[in-house]
């Protein structure tokens, strides 16, 4: 949000006074006559924002620059494989492109972020000489045990129908032997109907929307059911059922790693940003640049 916000003001800027004569600005909505004016608008935002927006923005340059002098990059595999973690904890690509199509992002947005992630990570790693070893791995495995196993699980599918009829219509068929994934993509008001047939593949307790998530839990594997919802009639089948499975050190080794790194590099980020900013020449235009120290 403030990323978005920041752009606009930016190429706005500066604000002026509400009411005043801005070259290209324009009217964003009346009410009962009257009306609010775009210029209006981004100076509210900017009084509410601005700053922090632009502190982060400066912040964000500053990495981007020190990895560029430094060459660092992030390759496709290693996106790919921060991506697939993502992935896995919505159960199923086509969940995941769901939620994110609810919120008015996409794959490749998505990636390019974790891109940037993993750029400021190594970043940070490399300047501060960050690492972990086999010892606190372990250390960690005994203390997290319990929340690093695989948490019971369903194999989903879904088609969202319009009307009750509709949704006993499409059951009667899948019972009949239409295949369930060819009916998700021809009926299904759901964007994972159209993707992958309505597929969730495995999902675990509390991925799913409330009305639906106990329902999908207490069906048999095989079971279909008619579930009622704000936006329609959930039609819910599972595939199949998982129980939950205790973690292994060497199955869990490689993303327990991964966790205790993030822990450090988010320790280490601001101090690293601050020696950042001591180094930067950051200036404002139309502001008088501050009179450097004398040495004697």
């Amino acid at each position: 949000m403030f990323h978005a916000i920041a752009a606009v003001l930016l190429i706005a800027a500066p604000v002026r006074a509400a009411g005043a004569n801005v070259p290209g600005d324009f009217d964003v909505v009346s009410v009962n006559g009257t009306t609010i004016r775009q210029s209006e608008v981004l100076e509210r935002l900017w009084k509410r924002y601005g700053s922090q927006t632009l502190e982060e923005m400066v912040d964000e340059l500053l990495m981007r620059q020190a990895a560029a002098s430094k060459k660092i990059t992030a390759s496709s595999s290693d996106i790919d494989r921060r991506f697939a973690r993502l992935q896995s904890q919505f159960g199923s690509r086509e969940l995941l492109v769901s939620q994110l199509e609810q919120a008015g992002t996409t794959v490749a947005k998505v990636r390019e972020d974790l891109a940037d992630e993993i750029v400021r990570e190594r970043l940070i790693v490399e300047a501060k000489g960050i690492k972990i070893d086999d010892a606190e791995l372990k250390k960690a495995f005994d203390a997290n045990k319990d929340k690093l196993g695989k948490p019971e699980a369903v194999h989903l599918r879904h088609i969202l129908a319009k009307t009750e009829a509709e949704a006993n219509e499409i059951v009667a068929k899948v019972k009949a032997g239409a295949d369930f994934q060819t009916l998700a993509r021809e009926k299904s008001l759901a964007a994972s109907g159209k993707a992958a047939g309505g597929d969730y593949g495995f999902v675990s307790r509390g991925m799913l929307p409330p009305e639906i998530d106990e329902i999908a839990f207490s069906l048999k594997a095989g079971e279909i059911k008619v579930v009622p919802g704000p936006r329609g009639q959930h039609i819910l089948q599972v595939v199949e059922k998982r129980a939950a499975q205790s973690a292994s050190f060497e199955e869990v080794k490689a993303d327990l790693r991964e966790m205790l790194l993030a822990e450090k590099i988010k320790e280490a980020s601001a101090p690293f940003l601050l020696e950042l900013r001591r180094k930067a020449d950051i200036k404002t235009p139309n502001q008088p640049a501050k009179a450097k120290t004398k040495t004697k």
